[in-house]
């Protein structure tokens, strides 16, 4: 009788091992593409993360630059485990010419999100307070810096870990960002 059991065993075997092998698989691939999201997020939760920025604005034919001539932007972001993420970040606004600053003060909250190694920011609430005299600046300077600012809080940037303290995003149209932290 034991002869007859054996040939069975090794019959199912042969018949469960390819779907077994696929279960492996399936686990082994989820594990690789989605742990790798699992793993950015769980960095991005464990630090308080800084980034700078320079744009110098130039003169086109299609706009009047009036008084801006370069901005700079210090920001500081935390991401939280409910999915929110929180940026303060100052904007000096520059005149090199007439040696002119006037510092922009920007507080920004809304939503994140990691999925297929891309970083998806939604914005929620915007608050910027401006001090200093901007009477140097016009409104359409003011309007544009803003612009400049909301399109960048809102884009869909590829996420790559440099380091364990510095994080690149690249935007598919717009350049690249560094996200690090000196703790």
């Amino acid at each position: 009788m034991s002869l007859i059991t054996t040939p069975r065993r090794r019959d199912q075997m042969k018949r469960y091992s390819p779907y077994l092998l696929l279960l492996l698989t399936i686990i082994g691939s989820c594990w690789v593409f989605l742990g790798e999201d699992v793993r950015t997020s769980t960095l991005l939760l464990s630090r308080e993360w800084k980034s700078n920025t320079v744009n110098y604005i130039e003169e086109s034919t299609y706009r009047n630059v009036t008084g801006i001539t370069a901005t700079e932007q210090h920001s500081n972001m935390v991401f939280l485990p409910n999915n929110t993420y929180s940026r303060d970040t100052q904007i000096i606004l520059k005149n090199e010419v007439d040696n002119i600053q006037v510092i922009m003060s920007v507080s920004e909250s809304g939503e994140w999100e990691v999925s297929g190694g891309y970083l998806r920011l939604k914005l929620g609430e915007l608050k910027d307070v401006t001090t200093g005299d901007t009477s140097e600046f016009s409104a359409d300077d003011l309007a544009l810096v803003r612009t400049f600012y909301r399109m960048g809080a809102e884009k869909v940037r590829r996420i790559d870990v440099l380091s364990s303290s510095a994080l690149l995003l690249t935007s598919l149209n717009h350049g690249s960002m560094v996200l690090y932290n000196q703790g």
